[in-house]
């Protein structure tokens, strides 16, 4: 590679050409890194640095400085290109495990939270002929502490309701062949959450799935 010589006017006015692609490749292939193509900028980033490092000594170019940022940058960058890998396969199964367990935490709450609302609402149906309530209002007090019954009401689920369960009509009393079958409470869960907890006349308690369930 030549290069006239130049005039004492223009004495190292001239950048040199692959300091600033070096420059330019280093940094996107860096802010690319965790994409393959980000790893051959880096690489191309280092070629051009070598060649600009040799282009500023062997004449009277400017950039230098550029050539050895674009070095020490895609270097750095394919050397943490491995680490990155090795944190990715490390942290998505942890992350994937984590969100399992918070689901199965949520599920467990929901179904927990319908239970103790069914234990009230049989109270509340002994306690008046057999009549469920007409809303969660009449638990409070008597049947369930107004703060008690207003963190039961509470979805547990991210993006939830305050008033997240609701009383499903049947006629009283349920005949026993059935009762494993009539929802009497059931609850109302955001579309991220992909199952809901209902109960059936028996006090069974289950968890269905949820039919506005979006998947992420």
């Amino acid at each position: 590679m030549s290069h006239a010589p130049p005039s004492s006017g223009d004495l190292r006015t001239e950048w040199s050409k692959p300091a600033i692609f070096g420059a330019v490749l280093a940094v996107i292939g860096s802010a690319t890194v965790w994409l393959v193509a980000g790893l051959f900028l880096s690489a191309i980033a280092a070629v051009c640095g070598h060649v600009a490092r040799y282009e500023t000594k062997a004449f009277p170019l400017r950039g230098r400085r550029l050539a050895t940022f674009s070095l020490w940058l895609s270097y750095a960058t394919m050397l943490f290109f491995p680490v990155l890998m090795v944190i990715a396969a490390l942290t998505v199964p942890a992350l994937g495990k984590w969100k399992a367990d918070q689901e199965t935490r949520f599920r467990a709450e929901s179904r927990a939270h319908a239970s103790s609302l069914f234990v009230a609402c049989e109270a509340y149906a002994r306690a008046n002929r057999d009549h469920y309530p007409g809303n969660w209002d009449d638990l409070a007090g008597r049947y369930l502490p107004a703060d008690d019954l207003a963190d039961l009401l509470r979805s547990p689920w991210p993006g939830g309701k305050e008033i997240a369960f609701e009383l499903v009509p049947h006629d009283r009393p349920v005949l026993a062949a059935i009762a494993d079958s009539v929802v009497v409470i059931q609850q109302l869960a955001p579309s991220g959450a992909p199952e809901i907890a209902v109960v059936y006349a028996n006090g069974r308690v289950a968890s269905l799935h949820n039919p506005d369930y979006e998947a992420p």
